[in-house]
């Protein structure tokens, strides 16, 4: 059980690895290392879990229950939503057509404070058909997910409230489990306790509540983690959390939804809910919207049916990503630690491009097979900026200033939404064209 002090000292290496731009990388590494480290541990076990097989075997049976009624029970709420904005319309004398606008919020670690940056640069926009709206459907994934409470009440107030949290952000988020934090019967490497009680005094009763009140205007919140059991991307409709969070008096279920979410495999530990382990949505998806092309033309035609002289509605999609879209140029070194990150980096960094590309695809689809008006939207943090990132610290301060910076002053300008697709058109290229194949000029993509 003793292990090579080589091997740990690469371990401590890989666990304060920085990648440029895909900070999830780091969980990778550190969770490919647990697994590395288990080999020459074995013979140690972890305590049994409370549940078994059976129980496991029960939840196989109902997962895909459980994912058609959730289907229906948002489409619902979708068609709901636009009902309500069209009586709204008509109640104010307008005759224009329901705007349905979505924020999708991307995984992102201490980058997520690029994020935040944004939100706070948008909210001085005046011009109207830019300025930051209430948004209908707020989707977050990890760190995305602890941003999304707050844009949904969508205040100045509350942006500003996630914006002290991740200014805050220091060392004590991620405090290692002494000095053999890495034996493979540990739960993680870090210990959440800081990071627990910092969602749940900043995620009070107070924000729950305006998620409740969005919640019975039929607006969606909807955060994505991990079932580690199922190996299935999970949805949690917080709405419905926030409503049952007020009835009750008891925001704890709602609190560690939360946390399942922003809880990175091998860095931090799972969470266990009502049996489940949940972890990390970015080790499924690093972003999502929650309703699927064919639901969403079900809910229009539902709505122009029961709605004849209603115009179409139009939707407007939002992306922040909380990152680069490229893991950008690097030399790597001819050794196992930086070739494993190099490779993750870029695993993740195509793996966002196609995440992206798929939304940008179904918005097309959206447009040319229900004839929906459908504009799509996306800002990420662009190559060239100057990032000083530590290689030793999980959350860096300085870091987590700059990305605000960067993120407000890039929020505060309509012109940094990008609507290019950002695909490798060209196959292993990152480039996009301009003007079609015999266009005036290629141009690098957003993130380039």
């Amino acid at each position: 059980m003793g292990g090579d002090n080589g091997l740990v000292r690469e371990s401590l290496n890989v666990a304060s690895l920085g990648v440029q731009g895909v900070p999830v990388a780091r969980a990778a590494i550190v969770a490919a290392v647990a697994l590395a480290l288990a080999t020459l541990t074995g013979g140690c076990r972890s305590a049994p879990r409370s549940v078994d097989q059976a129980f496991l075997d029960q939840r196989v049976a109902e997962h895909e229950e459980r994912a058609l009624r959730l289907r229906s029970e948002l489409a619902r709420r979708f068609l709901d939503r636009l009902e309500w904005r069209h009586a709204q319309i008509q109640a104010d004398g307008g005759d224009g057509p329901v705007v349905i606008n979505a924020l999708l919020l991307s995984s992102g670690g201490q980058f997520g404070a690029f994020g935040v940056g944004v939100l706070e640069g948008w909210g001085k926009v005046e011009q109207s058909d830019v300025a930051r709206p209430t948004f209908d459907i707020v989707t977050g994934v990890s760190t995305g997910a602890m941003i999304a409470p707050f844009a949904m009440s969508g205040t100045d107030y509350s942006i500003g409230r996630i914006a002290t949290l991740y200014r805050q952000a220091d060392d004590s988020l991620a405090v290692l489990r002494g000095l053999l934090f890495f034996l493979p019967w540990r739960e993680s490497f870090f210990d959440n306790r800081t990071l627990r009680e910092r969602i749940e005094r900043e995620i009070d009763m107070e924000a729950i509540a305006e998620v409740a009140e969005a919640h019975r205007q039929h607006r969606m919140l909807l955060v994505g983690a991990t079932d580690l059991d199922l190996g299935q991307f999970h949805i949690w409709d917080m709405g419905m959390e926030a409503e049952r969070a007020v009835e009750t008096g008891d925001p704890s279920l709602f609190q560690k939804a939360m946390l399942s979410s922003a809880s990175i495999p091998g860095a931090f530990p799972p969470v266990e809910i009502n049996g489940t382990l949940f972890a990390d949505g970015a080790a499924a998806q690093a972003t999502f919207f929650g309703l699927d092309r064919e639901a969403i033309g079900d809910v229009v035609r539902a709505f122009r049916e029961r709605n004849p002289d209603a115009p179409t509605p139009v939707f407007r999609f939002w992306m922040i990503v909380n990152g680069h879209l490229d893991a950008g140029p690097s030399l790597v070194e001819q050794r196992w630690v930086s070739i494993a990150a190099r490779s993750v980096a870029v695993m993740l960094s195509y793996a966002q491009r196609t995440t992206l590309r798929q939304m940008q695809f179904g918005a097309e689809l959206l447009e040319r097979d229900y004839g929906l008006p459908v504009e799509f939207r996306y800002i990420a943090i662009p190559a060239g900026v100057d990032l000083p990132e530590s290689q030793s610290r999980m959350f860096d301060q300085e870091l987590i200033a700059r990305l605000h910076e960067v993120g407000s002053e890039l929020g505060r300008d309509p012109a940094s939404w990008r609507t290019d697709a950002i695909s490798p058109v060209i196959p292993g290229s990152s480039i996009t064209l301009d003007g079609g194949l015999f266009g005036p000029a290629l141009t690098p993509a957003a993130g380039d």
